[in-house]
């Protein structure tokens, strides 16, 4: 959804490591899952043949390096979707979650915020889902 505005491509290398390693937070990646990391791929223009996954190293490490703002919160905006792709925001995932809202400096109202903002995102989805179904 926002990851076109990210250009570097370390930026996108990273955000992919993060995102595979939050899809396997719970142990599982399930073809929800699996299909919002090929719609980042697909977002950001990167081929599979162009990533390989580094999704071993710790979530500090792959996002240590952020500095921009904005890069941050498309990144935390990215996650909290994918989190909430199969749903179930289980326990692994809301641990995930706050380390990077801690790491990212952001607050508790802005986490919620977030969080509300998915949350109504899905439910828009399933809305659109049930009117062209109907």
């Amino acid at each position: 959804m926002f990851l076109h505005f990210l250009h570097h491509m370390e930026h996108k290398i990273a955000f992919l490591d993060l995102a595979n390693r939050v899809a396997r937070a719970d142990g599982f990646v399930n073809k929800k899952e699996k299909d919002h990391i090929r719609l980042f791929m697909d977002e950001m223009n990167i081929s599979e043949a162009d990533y390989q996954c580094q999704d071993h190293r710790d979530v500090k490490e792959i996002i240590g390096n952020l500095k921009d703002e904005q890069v941050k919160r498309i990144f935390f905006a990215e996650i909290l979707l994918l989190v909430f792709a199969d749903g179930d925001y289980n326990d692994d995932e809301k641990q995930l979650a706050r380390k990077l809202q801690e790491l990212f400096g952001l607050s508790e109202e802005t986490y919620e915020s977030f969080k509300n903002w998915v949350i109504r995102m899905d439910q828009l989805k399933i809305e659109g889902l049930k009117l062209i179904l109907a």
